[in-house]
């Protein structure tokens, strides 16, 4: 998702790559350096800088949602699961560890593909976790290989079309596609319509991708065109609580390495927030287009996430 080339998708981005999986580009083995100066930090793309910073995961609902996901897919420990756009690993390990099953993550961004293996490592599910770089349009495995397909705020990014059809294909039979992103009412007041509008605009500028929301509707439709059956949309809206911190320790490794983490991330953020007017002027925008989606009353009541399954006919 790294936004250096402009405003693409990320399955485009995913295209480009060079089909090497070890291969890094200079900027992305610069990145993997402990601490970056601001000059190599302003470099990265928005998503490249977030998995330098450690950022576990991007999607709404946290991992109670990934939880949820997992149930509605059908995963237990028997289960092989491909999850498209991984970032740095943390729901592939999660769930891993949680219920068992086996894991692949893909992901366009060679340093998240990097940190991930790193998180394997350290959490001891390297013998079920594996981490590759991988083009959504063209997923390197073969056909009927997964039990199940999940995305986390990533197909919002994706040509729905091309790549509901490309999971399809390498699920089982009776495999499930299951999906969390986010969506907007598809009646909305215009003042706060246009209010949601100028958020999407914010996300679009920052992440350099294609950020608009979809209706339940319209996720429900792109399933259907994918090829799956007994599509089912779930509505939700965020809501964030302590159980969420607590998922967040165990899937550290416990209150030590939560506290650390949580320390560092602190420090950097304000190193580059304190030195560098781009990345001040990125996260005071992003703020801006949160605030309206997730935290303003008159807006965020007519947006929230989906868990969305479908089935392979």
């Amino acid at each position: 998702m790294n936004s250096q080339k402009g405003v693409i998708s990320k399955g485009e981005r995913m295209s480009e790559s060079s089909g090497n999986p070890d291969a890094q580009t200079e900027k992305e083995v610069s990145a993997a350096k402990k601490w970056l100066s601001v000059k190599e930090a302003e470099a990265l793309g928005y998503y490249d800088f977030m998995s330098y910073l450690g950022v576990p995961y991007y999607h709404t609902g946290g991992l109670a949602s990934t939880k949820k996901l997992a149930e509605l897919c059908r995963i237990d420990r028997t289960k092989k699961v491909l999850m498209v756009g991984c970032g740095t690993g943390f729901s592939a390990c999660f769930l891993a560890r949680k219920i068992g099953c086996e894991v692949v993550g893909i992901d366009i961004a060679e340093l998240s593909i990097e940190k991930a293996k790193e998180r394997d490592r350290r959490q001891g599910v390297s013998d079920r976790v594996k981490f590759r770089v991988g083009d959504a349009y063209a997923l390197p495995f073969e056909a009927g290989t997964f039990d199940a397909v999940i995305t986390e705020f990533v197909s919002q990014f994706l040509d729905r079309g091309r790549a509901f059809k490309e999971f399809a294909r390498v699920l089982k039979p009776e495999g499930y596609v299951g999906i969390n992103e986010m969506y907007k009412e598809e009646r909305i007041p215009p003042k706060a319509a246009e209010e949601i509008a100028y958020a999407e605009k914010v996300f679009r500028e920052i992440t350099g991708l294609p950020f608009s929301l979809s209706t339940p509707e319209e996720w429900k439709k792109g399933l259907e065109e994918g090829g799956l059956k007994d599509v089912n949309v779930r509505k939700f809206r965020p809501s964030p609580g302590p159980g969420e911190v607590k998922a967040l320790m165990e899937g550290m490794g416990g209150s030590w390495k939560f506290s650390r983490y949580f320390a560092e991330l602190i420090l950097k953020m304000g190193k580059y927030y304190l030195f560098s007017r781009t990345i001040r002027y990125r996260f005071n925008r992003l703020g801006e287009g949160k605030k309206i989606l997730l935290r303003k009353k008159s807006t965020s009541k007519y947006v929230g996430y989906v868990l969305a399954t479908g089935i392979k006919e």
